[in-house]
């Protein structure tokens, strides 16, 4: 509980202190973005008759993009103010936000009880994380995805943690990258090579995985903008 009650804390104290200026949330990408690198990928895996569940939706941003081509989206998210500011800024008529912590999977359960199986879309959700809750997160997605749904992820690769450390040596830490830190939100890396500890082959199969990047909000003296080096994994549960 002292560890969920941890992940509640900082981020409601992130969300609810955000004031809406633009840069200030570090990987709030236009959803243009997600189009072009995400969707192409998992669409046509995904069944389009089940919902897709935005798993850790933040400020709904992206969800509101699913929203244009799924019949139903739900954004979950852990703290309550990235909840009501979903519901403020990004509405729809498909699209519903509810809090979901992803270390209750006996809430992921119910989910799963009220809405069917579902597809899954969570973008840089683990790697925030601690490594000793990661299996109990992969029970809640496995109850969320039932037997039909598919899972997209896309994760911080091991090439993030240099990436980082040279773009900060260079150019000094982002200032949105700062105020994450600031929230006692520590985020870590993931290895890609580990994806089968994540999701072990006897619960889950594997139907694509490789590198990708994460788009963020942060432009560089260049002009570019920061894309964070990522991978993306695209599975399913393993039929028994």
């Amino acid at each position: 509980m002292e560890t969920v009650n941890r992940y509640l804390t900082s981020w409601e104290s992130f969300w609810s202190s955000s004031t809406e200026t633009p840069g200030e949330i570090f990987w709030d990408a236009d959803p243009a973005h997600a189009a072009q690198q995400d969707l192409v990928l998992f669409q046509s895996y995904a069944d389009p008759q089940l919902p897709i569940i935005d798993l850790g939706c933040g400020n709904g941003t992206q969800t509101r993009f699913l929203g244009d081509h799924f019949a139903k989206v739900i954004g979950t998210e852990i703290s309550p103010a990235a909840v009501e500011i979903s519901r403020t800024k990004n509405a729809a008529p498909n699209i519903s936000y509810r809090i979901l912590d992803v270390l209750c999977p006996a809430d992921a359960q119910a989910l799963h009880d009220e809405i069917g199986d579902a597809n899954l879309y969570m973008r840089t959700v683990l790697h925030q994380l601690s490594p000793a809750d990661h299996a109990t997160a992969i029970q809640s997605i496995e109850r969320l995805l039932g037997v039909k749904g598919v899972l997209y992820l896309i994760e911080l690769s091991s090439a993030a943690e240099p990436y980082f450390a040279q773009l900060i040596t260079q150019y000094g830490l982002p200032p949105g990258l700062a105020r994450v830190f600031q929230h006692e939100i520590t985020p870590g890396m993931l290895n890609e090579n580990d994806l089968e500890v994540l999701f072990p082959p006897d619960r889950f199969t594997v139907l694509r995985t490789g590198k990708s990047r994460i788009h963020t909000v942060h432009t560089l003296p260049t002009g570019e903008v920061a894309k964070v080096p990522a991978f993306y994994a695209i599975l399913r549960r393993r039929q028994r």
